[in-house]
């Protein structure tokens, strides 16, 4: 498998990681998935569109979105509610196609929401759950949960509400599979057993009961597999 999972972040849309984008996807079409966006995913396909500057399929999910996914070499699942993203998928019986495709080699860009279902659940998504979703399982790509625009921790002095930190701890309460939190603008770059942070920020790896590593761009993260 060949996956990029990027934490997206500043306009022009893509503008800062266009050409890892078209570096990755090598000249072939790309199908753009947008059902993460609750207000516009036509706007939201144009923009890719645009920003990119090649060859995007829409995939609508009212429009026999089986054919297209079955001649797609390139997915690239853009962001905005991972759990609209998920339910929509789920009701249109793609889950398990997408899964296949990826395995048997077909690439994959997860933006955000498109990175969060990359992982065995999408419990560590940063969304409301506004789409009432009730089934958290993911794609399984990768054997890790994404926690994409990852902020260090506030000073509790100010506010004593829970950080990222606290809520990636309560996730290790009920579950055991390994956390990685990507700052914005950072990249993971997945080839088979490789995996290779890029980008402009950092990369935390939250393992059940041990202690928090920072990786910087250009470290490889391997040991998650």
């Amino acid at each position: 498998m060949k996956i990029l999972l990027i934490s997206n972040s500043g306009m022009p849309l893509y503008n800062w990681c266009k050409d890892e984008i078209l570096k990755f996807v090598g000249g072939n079409e790309v199908t753009f998935i947008s059902a993460a966006s609750i207000s516009d995913q036509n706007g939201y396909y144009k923009k890719a569109k645009e920003s990119l500057g090649i060859k995007l399929n829409h995939l609508i999910l009212d429009e026999n979105p089986e054919k297209l996914i079955e001649k797609t070499k390139v997915f690239l699942v853009g962001g905005g509610n991972t759990f609209n993203l998920l339910k929509k998928l789920k009701e249109h019986n793609l889950l398990d196609k997408i899964k296949q495709k990826v395995s048997n080699g077909t690439l994959y860009i997860g933006i955000s929401a498109g990175a969060n279902i990359a992982g065995p659940n999408i419990l560590t998504t940063n969304d409301w759950n506004v789409a009432e979703l009730s089934s958290f399982d993911s794609l399984n790509l990768v054997p890790f949960n994404i926690n994409p625009h990852y902020i260090n921790p506030h000073d509790k002095s100010f506010f004593s509400g829970e950080n990222r930190d606290d809520r990636i701890f309560e996730y290790h309460v009920f579950k055991n599979n390994p956390v990685v939190a990507v700052e914005e603008k950072t990249m993971l770059e997945v080839n088979s057993k490789s995996i290779l942070i890029k980008g402009f920020g950092k990369v935390k790896v939250f393992m059940p009961k041990k202690e928090i590593k920072t990786f910087e761009s250009g470290s490889n993260l391997d040991f998650l597999f």
